[in-house]
């Protein structure tokens, strides 16, 4: 668990929302002119995997974002992985950020942006009926994993199983945040096509000094990577998509592009699925599409504001 550390240090403010069960949630705020905005982050990244682009975007929006449990600079219990990162836990999470939000807004209620594990924290908290009456939703690429039977299922658990298997073999520590970066800028992962100070900014939100000072560990450990990327994959909220009956625009990544996501090509289908959804495919995007092109998606998301 994370102690001190804060993904997103030059936030205007930071402050924190505890769960039940002890998890404790960073979320920060960016003071600027326009809509209030709520913004949940993908899994392994943390709100400063996104400083930059928040920042751009705080431009002509009041943004607060927030690590979520076993991400950045958040607090996770002890307790069996499969609970504490239940897919349960992350809605319920976001439902408590909100109201904390509000709340210091006076009663104003944000618009809503996730990605990935942001997005479906959403979706999945519309399906338990708790979601809360944001001024506007929208969910980028939403892993909310297809049910048996759908025809892309097959392709799903093969890329899924690729990633868990990615995140296991993960190296956790690191002499510093220059040589995280310098490694995945030479590699052939999909970070070697982040903007470049996109993946400055993931380095250094992502790894938290060691507690003996001897260089950085990462702040979402592997084990912890892997178990949410499980709880989506045993996740049954594809079956209930068919609840979510509120306006909402859904964002997918272009299902041509060779190394695509599976949520890329689930996404028509999963659309389809909610009575009120639009969907909207960028040609050419990859799921980490905010990190791959932060103007284009800024531009997206002013749009949607309305700014």
């Amino acid at each position: 668990m994370s102690e001190t550390f804060l993904s997103l240090p030059d936030a205007d403010d930071v402050f924190t929302v505890a769960a039940p069960d002890g998890a404790v949630l960073p979320v920060y705020e960016l003071r600027g002119p326009g809509p209030a905005l709520l913004f949940g982050h993908a899994n392994g990244l943390a709100v400063g995997s996104y400083a930059p682009w928040l920042k751009d975007l705080a431009k002509g929006a009041h943004v607060f974002a927030y690590d979520a449990r076993g991400q950045g600079g958040s607090l996770w219990p002890d307790g069996p992985l499969e609970q504490v990162f239940h897919t349960d836990r992350f809605a319920e999470d976001l439902a408590l950020v909100a109201a904390a939000v509000t709340a210091r807004l006076g009663g104003v209620m944000p618009a809503y942006l996730g990605h990935s594990l942001g997005a479906a924290s959403a979706l999945d908290l519309a399906i338990m009926g708790k979601l809360p009456d944001f001024a506007a939703l929208m969910a980028i690429e939403p892993p909310i994993f297809p049910a048996p039977g759908t025809s892309v299922r097959a392709e799903a658990e093969r890329i899924q199983d690729r990633l868990v298997a990615g995140a296991a073999k993960r190296r956790a520590d690191w002499p510093s945040p220059q040589a995280f970066y310098e490694r995945l800028k030479a590699s052939q992962s999909v970070f070697a096509r982040f903007a470049d100070d996109m993946l400055l900014a993931h380095c250094r939100a992502t790894l938290k000094p060691k507690p003996e000072g001897a260089g950085y560990t990462l702040c979402c450990p592997p084990a912890i990577e892997c178990a949410v990327f499980e709880a989506h994959r045993r996740s049954d909220s594809w079956s209930k998509l068919g609840r979510i009956d509120r306006a909402l625009d859904l964002v997918g990544g272009d299902p041509n592009r060779p190394d695509r996501d599976w949520v890329s090509t689930a996404m028509p289908e999963m659309a389809a699925q909610m009575k009120r959804a639009r969907l909207t495919v960028l040609a050419g995007a990859g799921h980490l599409m905010i990190s791959e092109e932060p103007a284009r998606l800024l531009a997206l998301v002013r749009r949607w504001l309305g700014g």
